[in-house]
């Protein structure tokens, strides 16, 4: 390699919890001059506070930047230590008065704009439906209730909407016709929408029969994710406490998902969680894996970072 190919740069560290217009004002700054500019993105556990996880904040900087700054991952930090002759300058660069009332505790709390409209897009995505679907007993409501503990464990602001609960409260002028099925869902898809629009991520367990009203829910929410629990009817059957297939099939239960009523397996889009062959643990994390692929597909030459 040539000497005059070797690259030092001006090192930024930070949470950058979102990137805001403040960071972006620092680091235009650096790069008018004609620095080699690198962001460290502070390694932080997630919580409130620290919402994003670090492929979540690479993908920020990545979106406004693209490839003309570097950026590294280093642990968490409490102090910065320096001897008395390290060959660099330590600086504090103070962004003018406009920048510096930004404040990212209010910009995640939607009190405030101060963001690029760049990272403003990548975090409408952020604020997502995960929909489950499956035939009854598929494990939709276990895995709902497992996925969002996950999640809260990781700081995310969750709720979970489930079919019993809404059909016995919300819905409990519902039927399981095909309109009222339709309505029932309808109905589901406006709240999650709401519920993302401020900020909350929300999984929805219903078994949501069709290709149709899975279209048409889709429709309704802006960030709509599918996840399909793959469990054959013979082993739903098996886990079936309450009974309802036995009623099924004799008749007592009319219009029932698998026996008197259909079930198509979704056509196309959908995560597919095997809750036949794999344990409560193992679709939780299964489908996180699946979801972190997808999100960050269009990010492969960060892999190395993380």
């Amino acid at each position: 390699m040539k000497y005059n190919a070797h690259k030092r740069y001006a090192l930024f560290i930070g949470r950058w919890q979102p990137f805001h217009n403040g960071h972006k004002y620092i680091i235009d700054k650096a790069l008018k001059t004609g620095e080699n500019v690198c962001l460290a993105i502070r390694n932080t556990e997630i919580s409130q506070k620290n919402p994003y996880t670090v492929e979540q904040r690479a993908e920020m900087v990545k979106r406004v930047y693209g490839n003309k700054v570097k950026i590294v991952v280093i642990p968490d930090i409490v102090s910065i230590n320096i001897g008395r002759k390290v060959g660099y300058d330590v600086n504090r660069i103070d962004p003018p008065k406009e920048m510096a009332v930004i404040s990212g505790t209010n910009v995640r709390a939607g009190k405030e704009s101060g963001v690029p409209e760049e990272v403003v897009e990548y975090i409408k995505t952020l604020q997502t439906t995960l929909w489950l679907t499956g035939l009854p007993c598929s494990g939709k409501t276990t895995l709902a209730k497992r996925l969002k503990e996950e999640l809260d464990n990781r700081g995310y602001r969750t709720v979970h909407l489930d079919g019993d609960d809404v059909r016995g409260k919300l819905n409990k002028d519902l039927g399981f016709s095909d309109k009222d099925r339709y309505e029932n869902l309808r109905r589901v898809a406006h709240i999650a929408q709401l519920f993302n629009k401020n900020g909350t991520f929300v999984i929805a367990s219903f078994v949501s029969p069709t290709n149709n009203l899975r279209s048409m829910i889709g429709d309704i929410i802006e960030n709509f994710k599918l996840v399909y629990l793959d469990c054959s009817l013979r082993e739903c059957e098996k886990r079936d406490v309450k009974g309802m297939y036995k009623k099924a099939r004799e008749g007592q239960i009319k219009e029932f998902t698998g026996i008197s009523a259909p079930y198509e397996v979704p056509s196309e889009g959908a995560i597919t969680v095997d809750t036949e062959n794999n344990d409560e643990e193992e679709c939780v994390h299964a489908l996180l894996r699946a979801l972190k692929a997808e999100r960050y597909a269009n990010a492969r030459e960060y892999a190395h970072i993380w």
